[in-house]
Formats: C-alpha cells, sequence, structure tokens
C-alpha cells in the first residue's frame, strides 16, 4: 500500500518545500491552516500526532517538512532545523531524490536564517548535485526543483556578498520559473532581484523588480508576500523622503497584517515608525511606538525589543529637550555592545552613534568628537568585512575620507577614497563606483578651496559642509537593507 502511493503521488510533488498532502486528512488540514497563515493552529494539530504509531513512511516525511517549515515561521529555527533532519532521514528511506532535494533546500533556508550562509551554500550544493545525476532534465518537475535550488543558491550567495554570483543564479532561476510558469518561483526570484538590486544603490532596476512582485502577489493572493511588499516599497520611498506615498504603502501593509495576525505587523510598524520620525512626524511616531509596545510585550519575538528601545533612541536623538541626546547615546551604545547573531541592530546602533558624534562637531568645533566616533566606524568596517557587505565597506569608506576632509589630511582621504573604488569595482557595484569617481573629482575641483580653508582656519562647520558629511551620514543612515539578518519581506 505504501509503496504504491509513492508512486501515485509522483505527479503531484510540485510544491516547494511540501508537496500536496494526498492522503492523510489531519495533515492536509495542519497544511491548509499553514497556507491560510494560521500557523499556531496547524503546529497545534502536528503536536497530537504519534508519528510512528499514526503515519506511514512517506506521510512522516511529510509530517516532519511540514512541522520544521512552521516551526521556522515562528521563528524557532533550532527546532525547525532538528525536524528538517528528520525529514531528511525519511527521504532517504523513500529513496526518492524530489523528497531528498526539498528536505536539503528546506535546510539551506533554515541554515540562512540563522544566519549561516556557508552552511546553507553547502546543503544546496549537494541538493545541485542529487539534480545533476537525475535524468528527467525535460520534466517540468526537475525544472521546478532546479529553478528553486538555483533561487536559493542565489540566496546563500547574497548573504556571502557576492551579489555578482547572486544576481546571476537568481536570473537563471528566474528564466526557469517563467519556462514553466510557476507563478510562486517567478514571483520568489523576482523578490529577491529587487532586493539584491537595492542593495547594489541600482534603484531604478529594483523598483521595477518591487512593482512586478507586487503584481504577482497580488495575482496568487499570496497576503504575506503582500504586506513584504508594501513593506518594502514604503521603506524606499521614506528613504527617497516621499512620505506621503512611504505611508500610504506601509498602511496598507499593516491593515493586511492585522487581517491575517502576521508575524509582520511588527516589522511594518517599524517601517512606518521610521517614515513618521524622517517625516518630522514625531507625535505619530510616537503614537506607533507606543502601539509597539503592545506588541513587545506580548513576546511575539525576542528581536521586538531590541528594536523597540532603537526607537525609543531614536525619538530621543530628535527632541528638543536637554539631555535627551545624552540619554539616546547611551542605549546606542548598550545595543552596539550587546553581543547578537543580527548584526543588524548593531550596525544601526553604531551609525547612529556616529551620527551624533559627528553632529556635536558641528555644533561645538571640538575635534575631540572625531576621536570619539573612531572606534565606531572601524567596527562598522570590520562588520562589512566579515560580513562580506561590500556595498557598505564602499559607503564607510567614503564616510571616512570625509572626516579626513575635515581635518585637512588630503592624502588620507585620497587614499581611502581610492580602497572604496577599488572595492565597488571588485564586486561589480557600478553605481557606487561611478559616485566615488565623482567624489574623487571633487576633491580635485575644490582643491584650491580646501587650501583656502586650510591657510585661513576655516570653520569646521564649514568645512563639513565643503566634505559634505552630512550627505554621507545619511546614506548610512537609510541603508536598512546592507545586512541580512532581518529582512522586511
Amino acid at each position: 500500500m505504501e509503496k504504491s502511493k509513492k508512486k501515485s503521488t509522483k505527479e503531484l510533488r510540485l510544491g516547494f518545500h511540501m508537496m500536496p498532502i494526498v492522503y492523510n486528512e489531519k495533515l492536509k488540514q495542519a497544511e491548509n491552516l499553514k497556507n491560510n497563515w494560521k500557523s499556531k493552529e496547524a503546529l497545534n494539530i502536528l503536536n497530537n500526532f504519534d508519528v510512528n504509531k499514526d503515519l506511514t513512511t512517506l506521510e512522516r516525511f511529510q509530517f516532519y517538512i511540514l512541522k520544521s517549515s512552521i516551526l521556522f515561521d515562528l521563528f524557532f529555527s533550532k527546532e525547525a532545523m532538528n525536524y528538517a533532519e528528520l525529514a531528511y532521514k525519511e527521504s532517504k528511506e523513500i529513496k526518492s531524490d524530489y523528497e531528498i532535494i526539498s528536505s536539503l533546500v528546506l535546510k539551506s533556508k533554515i541554515f540562512g536564517g540563522m544566519v549561516e550562509p556557508n552552511k546553507s551554500l553547502n546543503v544546496i550544493n549537494e541538493a545541485e548535485e542529487i539534480l545533476a545525476r537525475n535524468n528527467q532534465k525535460s520534466s517540468k518537475e526537475f525544472k521546478l526543483k532546479k529553478g528553486y535550488v538555483l533561487y536559493h543558491k542565489g540566496t546563500c550567495y547574497f548573504s556571502l556578498g557576492d551579489l555578482k554570483r547572486c544576481l546571476s543564479y537568481l536570473g537563471e532561476a528566474s528564466k526557469l520559473a517563467k519556462e514553466i510558469n510557476d507563478k510562486k518561483l517567478i514571483m520568489y526570484t523576482t523578490k529577491w532581484l529587487a532586493f539584491t538590486y537595492d542593495v547594489k544603490g541600482e534603484s531604478d532596476p529594483a523598483m521595477e523588480y518591487k512593482k512586478q512582485y507586487l503584481a504577482l502577489a497580488v495575482e496568487l493572493n499570496d497576503k504575506q508576500e503582500i504586506i513584504g511588499v508594501h513593506n518594502s516599497l514604503g521603506v524606499t520611498y521614506t528613504n527617497k523622503d516621499e512620505f506621503e506615498r512611504a505611508i500610504e504603502h506601509l498602511e496598507k501593509g499593516l491593515s493586511l497584517c492585522y487581517e491575517i495576525n502576521s508575524w509582520k505587523t511588527f516589522v511594518v510598524s517599524a517601517s512606518l515608525f521610521e517614515a513618521y520620525v524622517k517625516s518630522n512626524s514625531l507625535e505619530k511616531a510616537q503614537q506607533c511606538h507606543d502601539r509597539m509596545g503592545l506588541l513587545v510585550k506580548q513576546g511575539t519575538s525576542k528581536f521586538n525589543k531590541i528594536i523597540y528601545r532603537l526607537q525609543e533612541a531614536a525619538l530621543l536623538k530628535n527632541s528638543p529637550h536637554k539631555g535627551s541626546y545624552s540619554k539616546a547615546e547611551k542605549i546606542f551604545k548598550e545595543v552596539a555592545d550587546k553581543e547578537t547573531t543580527f548584526v543588524e541592530f548593531k550596525f544601526e546602533a553604531l551609525v547612529n552613534l556616529c551620527d551624533l558624534y559627528l553632529t556635536r562637531l558641528k555644533e561645538t568645533s571640538n575635534l575631540k568628537e572625531i576621536d570619539k566616533l573612531q572606534p565606531y566606524i572601524d567596527e562598522i568596517r570590520f562588520i562589512a568585512g566579515k560580513e562580506g557587505v561590500y556595498p557598505l565597506l564602499v559607503e564607510i569608506n567614503s564616510l571616512q575620507a570625509k572626516i579626513r576632509l575635515v581635518t585637512f589630511e588630503f592624502k588620507e582621504a585620497q587614499e581611502l577614497l581610492a580602497q572604496a573604488l577599488n572595492v565597488a569595482d571588485m564586486h561589480g557595484l557600478k553605481l557606487l563606483a561611478k559616485r566615488v569617481e565623482n567624489e574623487q573629482a571633487e576633491l580635485s575641483k575644490n582643491f584650491l578651496k580646501w587650501e583656502k580653508l586650510r591657510t585661513s582656519g576655516g570653520k569646521i562647520s564649514e568645512r563639513m559642509d565643503l566634505a559634505r558629511v552630512d550627505d554621507q551620514i545619511q546614506i548610512l543612515l537609510q541603508k536598512r537593507n546592507y545586512l541580512k539578518g532581518i529582512t522586511s519581506s
């Protein structure tokens, strides 16, 4: 009986991590709940199974892979990996390449979520090797599996900072998805193409892909993805200072969050908070912050508390009250010193500390403020190098070059810009490379102005304006997508 089940499900195995449940009604019910964004209810059903007593080998595989994906959705990554390993073991018992590949793809995704890109890549390479030995290369099922393997390989290279390879694999996956007209895979590849071009600083293709991503998510009625793209567009428009459009997208996303009780409620609320802060709507930002405080108390995610603290610091930083800057500095230092798997939080705190000290430098002309911010610049550079986030490495070299100009260290500034250009060229960051070249040309063009300021002892504020330090720190403050610990969609 079990053998006949394996054979008859072959043509139905068109899903991603999870082929459609065909026989077991309770498993089907759990899968339907998961697909309708009710992961906790689905998990409750699965928790009542006796897997050895109630299920066949094939059903145990389906059970383990479904439970793993649900636990991953609920941020229980270690538990999710345990069940993914059990799914892998059962797939070996079934002796089906496609089930083995499904379990490997899921393991790769979980490793990615745990910010272990090398392990993620090793696992997806194993899946690719199994596919290479398969002799059904013209079948739709083979192309679908290969498409997902290529797609995940692309996301691995994104996490490793190799954006050129990332785009290459995403492009191959997208081509295969369109060939077999699998809308879900087309949507996923489009989403990550948008994200990758964002990080490369190429806003036009990024925006075009985001529009396609939204259309696909709406067509598939995938509400979690619709929320994600509204959030992504909201962040983009916030960074472009188009606050009305940003808030419109974020409010649409938040409305959907409440409708399906999405785990993204806090993420979208955080983006809305940022839009309010940057548009100087501090009263609305405070109201948004207060609502998010209720989510923090519910314990929806262990990271929400850190985000909430960073928001508190942002409100203090923008407050006119005396002493608020010092309170903000204290919180940013607390987060910067905190050991966390997700360096996104540390990065945000470090950049804000740099901004605080540069603001004080401009206001007080006290060069000791540069000594205070230098360790934070060094730490950002270390993070960028360790994580392989090359756009960030370019930007932080550019910032330090501008600070060197403020202290009339022209040779050092030129060397830092040369380093920034070299990194941009090596990693195919064409728009960033062009901007650095423009900065080099601007430095040469303004050399006489700098000499005049140096000989006359020009004010610090004048030097900072000529070096355009404020513009560079704003670029760093806007780049929420540099690091990959937390994704907005």
